[in-house]
């Protein structure tokens, strides 16, 4: 029977039909019905792949052409990256197919079918989230589903991102920057008049816009900060402290950036915001940031761990 089961499934059976008596456990019978789970679901896992191939297109479209989500070209890698960490707790964990499942597919093709006619492609990418999970849970169980929930939602949230939808909120940090350099170069001792997201100093005229914003560097950490804290296992209420940090860090680190080209603006003129040396100040910005976040991370003992998981120790 095992032979048999293993045969039909390399021949890409789709049901298979055990009649068969008696209550004594078997493990090779286990091992060969778990490999004919396994491939259809890698049979599906291609067919998803086949079907989503125009959402993951355009997110790649959005990704380069769209700077401040440029960061997006690290969100499949980093998808796969948390994958391998949980492949051996995946590989160990039983086989339970739940026709529940077929709920969350039913809502996420829904959600794709939408999507697509209506050209909103942030809903036909928010709909991989319910259609993989529920893939999962309807093939493999929903132990499986619970631990590729994280990088699922990692993979949908790069995929949804769209500009339009953070205009409001990188015009308020436009603002807001504006506001805080202006005072910052006050207190410092020069002499600096707000209007707006417009800097004057005596002799210079300095624009806050959107390129100054930080978002890109708010964008980027963001995505930063939940792969690190996807790594860490610390508590809930710690991780939560750790994510909400990185909006006052990444402000704080532009306003600084923006600080310093409104000073160095007097003897240098205004080709300190232009050209290789602003570029080189706003990728100062991420680095920055990204530094006072690992170390926000150490202070709240949110240190991450690269070690595979195990069934056992998850």
């Amino acid at each position: 029977m095992v032979k048999a089961i293993l045969y039909a499934a390399d021949q890409g059976a789709r049901v298979i039909n055990i009649s068969s008596t008696g209550a004594r456990y078997s493990a090779a019978l286990e091992t060969a019905v778990q490999y004919a789970q396994d491939k259809g679901a890698l049979v599906v896992a291609a067919a998803l792949l086949f079907l989503y191939s125009p959402v993951l297109g355009h997110a790649i479209e959005v990704w380069r052409s769209d700077p401040e989500l440029s960061f997006g070209f690290v969100v499949v890698p980093a998808t796969a990256f948390l994958v391998a960490l949980r492949w051996r707790a995946l590989v160990e964990s039983p086989r339970r197919p739940r026709n529940l499942g077929l709920i969350p597919i039913a809502i996420g093709l829904l959600g794709l079918l939408a999507g697509t006619r209506t050209g909103i492609h942030a809903l036909a990418a928010v709909s991989v989230f319910p259609t993989v999970l529920g893939v999962v849970i309807y093939l493999l169980g929903m132990p499986l589903a619970i631990r590729l929930a994280v990088p699922t939602a990692f993979l949908t949230i790069g995929l949804s991102l769209y500009r339009g939808l953070l205009a409001p909120l990188g015009f308020a940090l436009q603002q807001l920057t504006a506001l805080l350099s202006a005072g910052a170069a006050g207190v410092l001792g020069f002499t600096v008049h707000r209007s707006g997201v417009d800097l004057f100093t005596p002799h210079v005229h300095l624009v806050v816009a959107e390129s100054c914003s930080g978002m890109d560097s708010l964008l980027a950490l963001l995505s930063l900060g939940v792969l690190f804290v996807s790594l860490t296992r610390a508590s809930a209420g710690r991780r939560l402290m750790l994510l909400t940090a990185i909006v006052p860090i990444t402000l704080a680190a532009n306003v600084v950036r923006v600080t310093l080209v409104v000073i160095l603006s007097e003897p240098f003129g205004v080709g300190i915001a232009e050209g290789t040396s602003h570029q080189l100040l706003g990728a100062s910005v991420f680095v920055c940031a990204s530094i006072l976040f690992v170390f926000a991370g150490l202070a709240l003992k949110c240190t991450p761990s690269f070690a595979a998981t195990s069934l056992s120790s998850s």
